[in-house]
């Protein structure tokens, strides 16, 4: 057997096992996200401290400000 026969069956094995791995872990994780969406509401749990800004959201945004500037 010639070393380009060899390194060629080599590649081959290692596509088709790579291949497999992509197959199996997208089907694994196509289950987990579909049992997840089952749990999931969507709502926020304290939506009135969504619209309220944080003291570090308030200085961050100030220090932004200051850069443009």
């Amino acid at each position: 057997m010639s070393i380009d026969i060899i390194v060629g069956i080599f590649l081959i094995i290692i596509a088709i096992l790579m291949s497999y791995y992509l197959i199996i872990s997208k089907l694994v994780r196509r289950d987990k996200i579909s049992n997840d969406d089952e749990q999931y509401s969507g709502s926020a749990k304290q939506p009135e401290k969504l619209s309220e800004p944080s003291d570090d959201a308030i200085k961050e945004l100030e220090k932004l400000i200051r850069d443009i500037s």
